[in-house]
C-alpha cells in the first residue's frame, strides 16, 4: 500500500496539467491575437560562445528545412494591446482605442525564490524523463501531443528541472520526415507492435535535436481532467494579474472570455482546466509557463491533505488518464525523491521565441523552426539559472496588461 499510495500521488503530482489539444471550446480564429512579448524575445546571454556545430548529437541535415521560406505568424508577434484595443497602424494607439482599455491593479504576491547556486545542470548525468500530455479522447483512434515536457533528476544534488518544448516545433523524425513534434507520439505508437513506440520516437528526436536522452516516459491523457482536480480540494495558486483568454463554442456560436481575478485563488477542476489549456493569446510558449506553475501548485495541495481516504474518487479520475514504462517500485522511489524537494530545488524553463521562429509549411501550416542553435543550446544546457518552477509564471503587478472590457466587467462580475 504504501508504493502504491506514492506512486498514485507522483502521478497525481507530476502529470495532472496535462490537458491539452482540442477541447469543448476552441479558439475563433486558428491565429488568433498577438502574444504578450515577454515570451518572446530576451537579451542574447552575454556568455554564449558560438560554436558553429550542430546541435548535441544533431546530424547537421536536421537542420535544413526542405523550402526555406520564412514568415511571421501573428500568434508569436508581441502583443502590445488586448483582443479588440489594436494600436492604430503608425504604432501609436489612437485615443479611442487607448480610453476603452481596462486597467485591473495586480496583486503582488511572494518574493520570488532567489537566484540559484550549484554546479550547471549536466542532462546527460541526470535521470531523464519524458512527459507528454495528448488530446486523446474514448472512441478516438488518433491524438496529438500537445504538452512535451523533459523531467530531469540530479540526486547527487538534491534538485530537479523541468524543460517545456512547444508543441509546434517542426523536425525531420526518422522513417517520417517533416512534423510538428506533437504528431510523432501518435505516429510511432500506431507503427509499433508493442505500446511504447510513440515516446520513444518523441525522445529519440529529442535526443536528436537538443542532445537530452530520456531513460523513460509517462503519458496523460485528458479524460478525467476536471473530476481529479476537483477530488484533491481544487489547487490554489497566485496570480500577480488577472489572467484572460478568448473561448469559442462551436455548439452555440458564441465567442466569450475566460478571466481569473488577481491574488491568491482556488481553481476548480473547470476553472483549472481552461488555466492550463488555453493559448490564444499567449500562445504555447505562455501557456507552458502556467502549467508548470500549475503543476507546483499540485504538488502543494497534494502535500497539504491526506489522500488516502480519496483514494477511490481520485483512482476513478485517473487510472484510464496515465500509461507509463515505469515500475511500481520505480515510480514510488521517484515520488520519495520528488517529495525530498524543495521550491528552491527544482527548476523550469522552456524553448521560446528567443530560440525559435515561424516557419510556412508548403501546406500553409505554421510551424517553429531553430533560428539560432547556439541560443538554443545554450537555453537546453543552462536550465538551472530558469527560475524556481513555483514562480514559472510570475508578472510585474505594478504592470500588468490591460483587459478588454468585456472580460473586465466579466471578472467585475457585471
Amino acid at each position: 500500500m504504501r508504493y502504491a499510495s506514492l506512486g498514485f500521488f507522483c502521478l497525481l503530482a507530476v502529470l495532472l496539467l496535462t490537458g491539452c489539444g482540442q477541447v469543448v471550446f476552441t479558439p475563433a480564429s486558428s491565429a488568433g491575437p498577438p502574444v504578450d512579448d515577454r515570451f518572446i524575445v530576451q537579451p542574447r546571454p552575454e556568455d554564449l560562445v558560438p560554436s558553429y556545430l550542430p546541435l548535441p548529437s544533431t546530424d547537421a541535415r536536421l537542420m535544413r528545412l526542405p523550402v526555406p521560406v520564412l514568415a511571421f505568424d501573428a500568434r508569436y508577434r508581441p502583443m502590445t494591446a488586448p483582443p479588440g484595443l489594436s494600436a492604430a497602424s503608425s504604432g501609436a494607439a489612437s485615443s479611442e482605442v487607448a480610453s476603452s482599455a481596462v486597467i485591473v491593479p495586480g496583486v503582488a504576491g511572494p518574493a520570488l525564490i532567489p537566484p540559484p547556486e550549484g554546479p550547471a545542470f549536466a542532462w546527460a548525468e541526470t535521470e531523464n524523463y519524458l512527459i507528454l500530455g495528448t488530446d486523446r479522447r474514448e472512441g478516438q483512434t488518433n491524438w496529438r501531443t500537445d504538452t512535451i515536457m523533459i523531467l530531469g533528476l540530479d540526486r547527487a544534488n538534491g534538485r530537479a528541472a523541468l524543460l517545456s518544448v512547444p508543441r509546434d516545433f517542426y523536425v525531420n523524425a526518422p522513417y517520417y520526415g517533416y512534423s510538428r513534434i506533437n504528431t510523432l507520439d501518435y505516429l510511432g505508437e500506431r507503427s509499433q507492435s508493442e505500446p511504447g513506440g510513440g515516446p520513444r520516437l518523441v525522445g529519440d528526436v529529442i535526443y536528436q535535436y537538443l542532445g537530452v536522452p530520456t531513460e523513460h516516459w509517462m503519458r496523460v491523457e485528458m479524460t478525467g481532467f476536471r473530476p481529479l482536480v476537483d477530488a484533491v480540494g481544487g489547487v490554489t495558486l497566485h496570480l500577480d494579474c488577472p489572467f484572460y483568454d478568448t473561448i469559442y463554442s462551436p455548439s452555440t456560436g458564441e465567442e466569450g472570455y475566460f478571466v481569473l481575478p488577481a491574488g491568491d485563488i482556488t481553481l476548480t477542476g473547470e476553472e483549472a482546466y481552461w488555466f492550463v489549456r488555453l493559448r490564444t493569446r499567449e500562445s504555447d510558449i505562455g501557456r507552458a509557463q502556467r502549467q508548470r506553475q500549475f503543476l507546483w501548485a499540485l504538488r502543494d495541495q497534494a502535500l497539504s491533505m491526506n489522500l488516502l481516504p480519496r483514494l477511490p474518487e481520485l483512482w476513478d479520475a485517473f487510472h484510464q488518464m496515465f500509461s507509463t514504462d515505469l515500475s511500481l517500485l520505480e515510480i514510488g522511489d521517484l515520488a520519495r525523491f520528488a517529495l525530498s524537494l524543495d521550491a528552491a530545488d527544482v527548476r523550469s524553463g522552456g524553448i521560446a521565441l528567443g530560440e525559435l521562429e515561424t516557419y510556412i509549411t508548403d501546406e500553409g501550416a505554421n510551424v517553429l523552426v531553430i533560428k539560432d542553435a547556439d541560443l538554443l543550446r545554450w537555453k537546453v544546457n543552462n536550465i538551472w539559472n530558469e527560475p524556481a518552477m513555483v514562480d514559472a509564471y510570475r508578472q510585474d503587478a505594478t504592470a500588468c496588461p490591460p483587459l478588454p472590457p468585456d472580460a473586465a466587467a466579466l471578472l467585475a462580475g457585471e
